[in-house]
């Protein structure tokens, strides 16, 4: 048996780190063989790149995230334990984890750890 490496690309948004395809009717991250590839594939799917540079999808660009975090990053809050008790089905499988949000106006950036991949050094709070 042999094998090798190979090098495939990924179209993710700059927005919410959300993989190209990954919540499209096959539901899986699509690979391409070059970046133009992956960033083509996307902007014809109605991803946009914006004057900056960065590649949104077509969520965050409904959302029009704050600006000031596209550019900087988001303003996380600290990270909440879920009190959902297993309402939320995912939780109810897999038990609940942590949670935090961007706490600029006008953006809907969040994130989500569970318990097993929770973060083992403070991380600085920027505002």
């Amino acid at each position: 048996m042999s094998t090798r490496r190979t090098t495939c690309y990924v179209a993710t948004c700059d927005g919410c780190r959300l993989d190209f395809d990954e919540s499209g009717p096959q539901g899986v991250t699509l690979h391409f063989d070059t970046e133009n590839d992956a960033l083509g594939a996307a902007v014809a799917d109605g991803w946009q790149i914006t004057e900056a540079g960065l590649l949104l999808c077509r969520l965050c660009l409904a959302r029009r995230l704050n600006p000031l975090c596209l550019e900087r990053g988001h303003d996380y809050s600290d990270w909440t334990p879920c009190a959902c008790q297993g309402r939320i089905p995912d939780h109810a499988l897999f038990g609940c984890g942590l949670f935090r949000y961007c706490l600029r106006d006008h953006c809907d950036g969040h994130d989500a750890a569970t318990l097993a991949a929770l973060p083992t050094v403070d991380e600085p709070h920027r505002r």
